[in-house]
This record gives structure tokens, C-alpha cells and sequence, in this order.
């Protein structure tokens, strides 16, 4: 009987012992599994801003489990994204940038090597600028009549205030151009937003830059706005940025997060009341600004998104597309060169091809 006993306790103990060896054998794995999936998630720069506040919607919405790929939201000051995509370090793989941007950067970022930095893809794009004015006088600058040339030589014979080196005065750029006007010939003043519209009141302006605040305000006033980047068809794109060798490295992942980011568009803009709560979430913990549902929503009416790729396609990429990028990027390119701001024409970006 003892001896059973004994034999009892051994087989007993030999059980555990394996179970024991079994349950860690199972814990190791699922740990460096983990591990693994740490390691390769693609790592995405973002900046706590209203439309790329999007993305977060990756995780609630299962994305990751779709695409077959982890991915890990890194939040920066949007000043930081490029300086990190670029770092020899490569803190991030991927990252959001501004087409004016690179474009103006592109001579000292790229050398024609594996740590050139590519603009892959366009995500959206900014279009609530604008000029406005205090006299109905001044011709108001539509589709309908934006290719006529005696209104548009009227409208850029007035005095114009706008920030020299912004998206603004290339705007200007690239009305006059469209008609042969010498840029530099016309009476623009170097002015701020605000005070733009303090020169409009006093008179010593007949025209000057306006984002949302400022067109509110003339149009409070009775005022009017005389032309829009979404009329114009000119406007900074915000697109994906990364490094040709991560790109190389990551193709698959990174076109997945391109997907994914359409996917978090579709579904916010689908329904603004209701699916915007992870995107405010968002905000309110790393953003400056916070935001009311209504707020939310007016911010992102200034902004234009194509809701799949195919829209991006059609309506950014192509020739023909309402904001033709490489239009854009043209008149940028122009613009830097005419203005001296860089010694040589900058090359433009060539975007990937994706599908859905």
C-alpha cells in the first residue's frame, strides 16, 4: 500500500512537473511572439491634428487583424515628423509631411541614394484659404469664371496683403502664372493673417489673406471672399513620407497602412456625429486644442478627403484631378525657383501605385 503511495506521488509529481514545463514552454512562446510582433510593427509619426487624429481609429476598428501587420502610433510635434524619418537612427518608418514642404526641402534631403525621402502617397489636403475684401467692388473669382483672364488681371491689380513664403503668396503665384503675369510685378505686402484684416478696415488694403477665422470675420462684417484654394485648385497636400531604404525594406506593410488609413477616413466621414468619439479622444489627450463635436466637424470641413484610393486617384493624382498634385507641385516648384528661395528647380515626387 505504501507503495502505490509512493508511486501515486511520483506520477503526481512528474505530472506537474511537465504541466509546469508545458504551461512555460506556452507563456515563452506567446511572450516572444509579442516580442516579434513589437519589433516589426511599423512605426507611424503622427501629430495631434484634427484629420490625422484619424488614424487611431487602426486599433477599434480591428485594422491590424485585417491587414495581417501591427502598427505603433508614435505622437510628435509635426516639426519633428521629417527630421525623423530621415534620422540615420530611423526612429519611425513612416510619417505625415507637407507636399510644399519637401518640396522645398528636397535638395538637401535627397542625394539619389537609399536615404532619399519619398512622398509616397497623398492623405488630404488643406483648401480653407483664401482672400477676402472689404469692397464688393472687386471681382469674385469662381469656377465659372476663373479662366477670364480680364477679371483675373482686375482682381491681382489690387493691393494684396500676404505672408511672403506661404501657401498663400503661391497661390498668387500661381493665379498670375496661369495668364504669363510677371509675379513680381504686382503690389502684394508682406502681412500677417490678423493684421491683414486690421488693413482692410483702414483701407490701406484691397485685398489680403483669410484661413477660417478670418473669412468668418469679413463675412461678418460684410465682406466677401473673392477666391478660394478649392476654386483656384491650389492647396498644400499632406501625404506619407519615408525613406527609400525603409520603403525597399517594408513595401507590403507600408502600402497595408496606406489601406488602413482610407479605411479610418471612410469610416469617420461616414458619420461624423457618431464615429468621431476615438479620434476626439485622441485630441483631447495630446492635443492643444480641444474641440467640441461641432468644432470638430467645421475644422474638418476646410479640408478636403478622398474617401478610398480610388478617389485619391481620380481626384489628386491625375491630370485632370480637382487638386492636381503635380499642378501643384509645379507652381511650388516655380515659385521657390522665381523667388530665389532655391538655386536650382526642385524635382518633383512621383507617387506609388496602390490599389484598394
Amino acid at each position: 500500500m505504501e507503495k502505490d503511495s509512493l508511486l501515486a506521488n511520483k506520477a503526481l509529481k512528474s505530472t506537474l512537473i511537465v504541466a509546469f514545463v508545458l504551461v512555460i514552454s506556452i507563456l515563452t512562446f506567446f511572450l516572444l511572439k509579442a516580442k516579434r510582433a513589437g519589433d516589426d510593427a511599423l512605426v507611424v509619426a503622427i501629430a495631434p491634428y484634427q484629420d490625422i487624429a484619424m488614424i487611431v481609429n487602426i486599433h477599434p476598428l480591428g485594422l491590424e487583424e485585417k491587414y495581417d501587420m501591427q502598427v505603433t502610433l508614435k505622437t510628435m510635434a509635426w516639426e519633428e515628423i521629417l527630421t525623423s524619418v530621415a534620422s540615420a537612427g530611423r526612429t519611425v518608418d513612416v510619417g505625415f509631411g507637407s507636399l510644399v514642404e519637401f518640396i522645398t526641402q528636397e535638395s538637401n534631403l535627397n542625394h539619389g541614394d537609399d536615404n532619399d525621402i519619398l512622398f509616397l502617397f497623398p492623405a488630404y489636403i488643406f483648401k480653407g484659404g483664401g482672400f477676402v475684401t472689404l469692397d464688393s467692388s472687386i471681382p469674385v473669382l469662381c469656377r465659372e469664371n476663373i479662366q477670364n483672364e480680364e477679371l483675373v488681371r482686375e482682381f491681382l491689380s489690387k493691393r494684396i496683403g500676404v505672408q511672403r513664403n506661404s501657401i498663400y503668396e503661391m497661390m498668387i503665384f500661381s493665379l498670375a502664372n496661369r495668364f504669363g503675369i510677371d509675379f513680381r510685378s504686382l503690389n502684394m505686402f508682406d502681412i500677417t493673417l490678423n493684421d491683414g484684416i486690421f488693413a482692410l478696415q483702414n483701407r490701406s488694403l484691397d485685398i489680403t489673406q483669410a484661413g477660417l477665422t478670418q473669412k468668418n470675420e469679413i463675412l461678418n462684417r460684410d465682406g466677401q471672399i473673392n477666391l478660394t484654394m478649392e476654386t483656384l485648385g491650389f492647396a498644400d497636400v499632406t501625404g506619407f513620407i519615408t525613406k527609400r531604404s525603409t520603403y525597399n525594406e517594408k513595401r507590403e506593410q507600408i502600402e497595408n497602412l496606406i489601406r488602413m488609413w482610407y479605411d479610418c477616413v471612410a469610416f469617420v466621414m461616414a458619420d461624423l456625429e457618431n464615429n468621431s468619439k476615438h479620434s476626439l479622444e485622441y485630441l483631447r489627450r495630446n492635443a492643444s486644442t480641444q474641440y467640441t463635436i461641432e468644432e470638430y466637424k467645421a475644422a474638418l470641413s476646410q479640408e478636403y478627403f478622398p474617401l478610398s484610393i480610388t478617389e485619391a486617384n481620380r481626384e489628386i493624382i491625375d491630370d485632370d484631378g480637382m487638386f492636381s498634385y503635380r499642378r501643384i507641385a509645379e507652381d511650388v516648384a516655380n515659385y521657390l525657383y522665381t523667388t530665389g528661395i532655391v538655386r536650382q528647380k526642385p524635382r518633383l515626387p512621383q507617387f506609388i501605385t496602390i490599389t484598394e
